[in-house]
């Protein structure tokens, strides 16, 4: 897949099937807009399939930052992996400023789409507005695809079960602890991932060594606080493991860590980096009377994730 990051990098030329949007969470919802743009690509033998994103999350620029705390589920450099794992040709990640969220709708389709990425076939969501304000949507961009001879196609609202899947359903879900959940919505597991730093050695003390984990990225949204059972990779190997996410109450400590205990692991992490998967919720954070009474719990918890 090629990777552009500046709209001048991109030569005009072969024709796009082109999709935009955030994809923050990357649900089974925005994998269905991806799967009509690869039919559309089958059909249409030389169209390159084309993804336009952003970074930052739009609503770090354009929402209120006293009422708007934006946690991304997906990072870009997340995206990006998925969206090459799922053979698409070419990806944009525009740079979200001011200055670019003043373009009019009519401006960024004709900058972009027509003039740098020759769009043949237009898919969005069916809620997807664009352009300054919010202004454009399916009847500008039917409008201006009659104007310079794109198809639009719009993707209807995805439910599962008879719920909507949203970015906004999966945040919640991963912020109240329902991983599990989350993960059925997104069809894969939520992941995070990180460096292993060196920790204060209390878990080592007590028979459950973990690996302290650094996110890789300031606005990665962190599930709720507690345990859970999860898969980490190392190294490209999976192992089972379960995670602590909380500020450890029984040592009176006030800052937030996630830690992993990684079952039939015995070799160093520091300075690794690590994905971690999250597969079910555990139980919430407590404060236990003391070391033995925590170290009663961690094993009653170790055999939980184990057994899963």
């Amino acid at each position: 897949m090629k990777t552009y990051h500046d709209i001048s990098e991109i030569t005009p030329g072969e024709r796009s099937v082109v999709t935009v949007g955030t994809f923050d969470g990357f649900h089974l919802g925005h994998q269905s807009i991806l799967e009509q743009i690869r039919e559309i690509a089958r059909q249409h033998p030389g169209l390159l399939t084309t993804i336009i994103t952003f970074d930052p999350h739009p609503k770090k620029i354009v929402g209120d930052p006293a009422k708007i705390d934006v946690r991304v589920l997906t990072t870009t450099r997340e995206k990006l992996q998925i969206f090459k794992d799922a053979g698409i040709d070419q990806t944009l990640v525009i740079r979200f400023t001011s200055g670019f969220a003043g373009l009019s709708s009519a401006e960024f389709i004709r900058n972009f789409l027509v003039e740098k990425l020759a769009v043949a076939e237009m898919v969005i969501g069916y809620d997807h507005q664009f352009g300054r304000n919010r202004e454009g949507g399916i009847e500008e961009l039917n409008k201006m695809g009659t104007e310079y001879g794109f198809g639009v196609h719009q993707v209807s609202q995805f439910e599962k079960d008879g719920t909507l899947i949203s970015s906004t359903l999966i945040r919640q879900l991963i912020m109240n602890g329902d991983v599990e959940k989350a993960a059925y919505f997104m069809g894969r597991p939520y992941t995070i991932h990180g460096i292993v730093k060196k920790g204060d050695g209390r878990g080592r003390q007590m028979g459950f060594p973990t690996a302290n984990i650094e996110v890789d990225h300031p606005d990665k949204l962190i599930p709720g606080r507690g345990v859970y059972a999860v898969d980490v990779m190392v190294d490209g190997q999976l192992y089972k493991a379960m995670m602590n996410i909380g500020i450890r109450p029984t040592f009176d400590l006030e800052y937030l860590t996630l830690e992993a205990h990684l079952f039939n692991f015995k070799d160093l992490l520091y300075e690794k980096e690590i994905e971690v998967q999250f597969k079910k919720f555990i139980r919430h954070e407590k404060k236990f009377s003391g070391l033995e009474e925590l170290k009663q719990q961690l094993e009653k918890d170790k055999t939980i994730c184990k057994n899963l």
